[in-house]
C-alpha cells in the first residue's frame, strides 16, 4: 500500500480528529496537494499568521480565517465535507476555548475532518478520544 492509499484510508477512518506528528511536514502537505488531485474531497491548508486556502488555490484566501477562533468558526459552520489541515497550531491547542470547539466539530453533524500537521502535537487530553493518531518519519539518534 502506498502513502496516498495511507493517506486516504486515515481520512475515510471515522475520526473527524486526525494528528500527524512528521519532521517532514512540507513532503505530507505535497503528499496532500497529490491526494486532492484524485480525490472528490475537499482540501484546505491553515497557516498561523496566513488563514485558510484551498489546496490548489494558495492565493485565494478565505475571510476571517487568520486567528484560531476564526478559523474554527468557519470550519464548524462549513456545511460540506471537507478535509482542513491545520500546520502548527501547538499554541492554540493550549486554549481550552480551542480544544471545546474542536470537541464540538468531532461531534458534529457534519462530516469533514481536521488534520493537525506539526512536527510534534502536544495534544490535549481532552482530544485523545477524538482524535486518529500518526508518526511519522522518526529522527535517528546517534
Amino acid at each position: 500500500m502506498n502513502y496516498l492509499d495511507q493517506l486516504d484510508q486515515m481520512l475515510d477512518a471515522n475520526f473527524r480528529l486526525v494528528s500527524i506528528e512528521t519532521y517532514d511536514p512540507e513532503r505530507v502537505i505535497d503528499l496532500f496537494t497529490q491526494l486532492s488531485r484524485f480525490s472528490n474531497k475537499a482540501f484546505y491548508m491553515w497557516e498561523d499568521n496566513a488563514g485558510l486556502h484551498r489546496i490548489g488555490a494558495s492565493h485565494i484566501k478565505i475571510p476571517r480565517t487568520v486567528i484560531p477562533k476564526e478559523l474554527l468558526d468557519h470550519v464548524d459552520g462549513c456545511k460540506h465535507f471537507g478535509v482542513f489541515i491545520l500546520r502548527d497550531f501547538n499554541k492554540a491547542l493550549g486554549d481550552e476555548k480551542t480544544i471545546q470547539m474542536l470537541m464540538r466539530i468531532a461531534a458534529g453533524d457534519v462530516n469533514k475532518v481536521v488534520v493537525l500537521l506539526s512536527d510534534f502535537i502536544d495534544l490535549p487530553a481532552a482530544l485523545k478520544p477524538f482524535t486518529l493518531r500518526s508518526k511519522h518519519q522518526m529522527r535517528q539518534t546517534g
